[in-house]
């Protein structure tokens, strides 16, 4: 399972692994936000879908159960980077919103910081390649990949 992003002028981005953070990219203080649930099922055709969260409000279990996807807890940004790194950060499209999120935004191969309910931190603004409304705006893209190679073109 592999998503090819071909945007001119670049090198292929090939990606295996969805990674996500939870709250205030998927959730809105621990309660799953709509329209997530159907495209995180569409995404697992092509990705493998992570949850990597703080845990906040205690959801993460929940979530990842009601998602059908792995949960991974990690309490500080650099427990994330860990994370991506066994994983593989060039095979890795990452979708946060917070501080803890910028490393992990950074390193890998596609990052999406979402300005939800919760708001976005400016470091994960800074850290990312494409800004987006909301974790179902960037997974749109994901799930388009002309558009969002539209997006990123020079």
């Amino acid at each position: 399972m592999t998503l090819t992003v071909r945007i001119p002028a670049r090198p292929e981005i090939h990606v295996a692994y969805l990674v996500l953070d939870m709250n205030g990219t998927l959730t809105n203080r621990g309660v799953l936000l709509d329209g997530v649930q159907d495209r995180i099922a569409n995404l697992r055709s092509t990705l493998e879908v992570h949850l990597v969260s703080a845990d906040t409000f205690g959801t993460l279990e929940d979530i990842a159960t009601t998602l059908e996807t792995s949960w991974h807890r990690a309490r500080s940004g650099e427990d994330k980077l860990r994370y991506l790194d066994q994983l593989g950060s060039e095979r890795c499209a990452v979708i946060g919103n917070g501080t803890n999120d910028a490393l992990v935004l950074e390193a890998a191969a596609l990052g999406f910081v979402v300005i939800g309910p919760e708001g976005a931190s400016a470091a994960a603004i800074l850290a990312a390649d494409v800004v987006c409304r909301s974790a179902a705006d960037a997974m749109d893209l994901l799930l388009d990949p002309q558009a969002l190679s539209a997006t990123l073109r020079a």
